[in-house]
């Protein structure tokens, strides 16, 4: 039997991803507010990436695309309640955009990026200087 898949192969495209904001790596351990029928419900994460915008992390029992949750970011000695919507969900992991911050809240997250910006560039230094090449040659 012969069928012809020639026209079922789609071309490839090219493509430019390019970010409002600049994610940086982390690990911090965070808690998750939901707020299910039948009450609060707080649950553990850890995030992936963080930006001034949003982040991602691994939820234990991932949220549902579109639920509105309470995040609670420790940030140096103080813990950081943080207003998001969940913008896509799995079992892997869950991406959040923060609603329109306070300004003391923009502060102090922009604060901590800029800590991790540091630890990053301390960490992986010829990766930035070869980046930044890239970049200005553009």
């Amino acid at each position: 039997m012969y069928l012809d898949s020639g026209s079922a192969l789609a071309r490839a495209v090219a493509y430019n991803i390019r970010r409002r904001e600049r994610r940086f790596v982390s690990s911090v351990p965070v808690k998750v507010q939901r707020f299910l029928r039948f009450g609060p419900f707080t649950t553990r994460a850890i995030i992936l990436d963080v930006s001034a915008r949003g982040m991602s992390a691994i939820v234990c029992g991932a949220p549902r695309k579109g639920e509105t949750v309470v995040i609670a970011l420790p940030v140096r000695n103080s813990t950081l309640e943080l207003l998001a919507t969940v913008r896509h969900s799995s079992d892997a992991k869950s991406g959040f955009e923060f609603y329109p911050l306070s300004s003391i809240a923009q502060q102090e997250i922009q604060e901590w990026i800029k800590e991790m910006n540091g630890h990053e560039e301390s960490l992986f230094p010829s990766l930035y200087e070869v980046a930044s090449k890239l970049l200005s040659d553009s």
